[in-house]
């Protein structure tokens, strides 16, 4: 089954075959966001995403989307639970959102949906974010992993290379900054990087 099938995700999720899930927030990407003025902010293939509660407990409008329905259906539930009206979480494939949320987002938010996606589908995941984000937005990103592993060869997760995967930004974005010794958890320290651009 392909990683393009929403079913693929689903069944990862409901064996609880989901070693990219932390089960704690991300600091490199939500000490990256302003927090003193609300954002609309987008988080693409969220998955469990402890940083959708976060960020939506420090006021912005947060829209975690997923094409998996069980991590929608986690995330509804602690919307619900604790009325955190401003947390949207929305089932969808997220090469659909520049139909749905045309220049509409102040910033993206990417950890481990890049990786997800067929590498072949990356250059129109780089037109998705800069349709959706408006003209002053934000790409925020944590690339994973960059480095190659043997565990990794067929994928998912699929290989990131910085060299290979930067020029693709290019036409759309200026990049603002590059972080290689950002704080990540024990099993993946060394194997991400924080890059954060804006949209031209």
């Amino acid at each position: 089954m392909s990683v393009d099938n929403p079913d693929f995700w689903q069944e990862r999720y409901i064996n609880d075959n989901i070693p990219w899930h932390t089960k704690t927030i991300t600091p490199a990407l939500v000490n990256s966001v302003d927090h003193s003025v609300s954002k609309k902010i987008a988080i693409l293939g969220c998955g469990y995403s402890k940083d959708s509660i976060f960020l939506a407990n420090k006021k912005h409008s947060v829209y975690s989307v997923d094409f998996a329905s069980k991590p929608i259906e986690y995330l509804t539930g602690i919307k619900n639970k604790y009325n955190i009206d401003n947390l949207n979480p929305i089932e969808c494939d997220i090469f659909n959102l520049p139909n749905l949320y045309p220049n509409f987002f102040d910033i993206v938010l990417e950890y481990t949906c890049f990786c997800a996606i067929m590498p072949s589908k990356r250059l129109e995941y780089v037109e998705l974010v800069s349709k959706i984000l408006n003209k002053n937005g934000q790409f925020i990103s944590l690339f994973f992993p960059i480095k190659e592993r043997e565990a990794d060869k067929d994928g998912p997760p699929f290989y990131v290379n910085l060299e290979d995967t930067l020029p693709m930004f290019e036409n759309n974005f200026n990049i603002i900054k590059i972080d290689k010794n950002v704080d990540s958890i024990k099993p993946r320290k060394g194997f991400e990087t924080l890059v954060i651009m804006n949209k031209k």
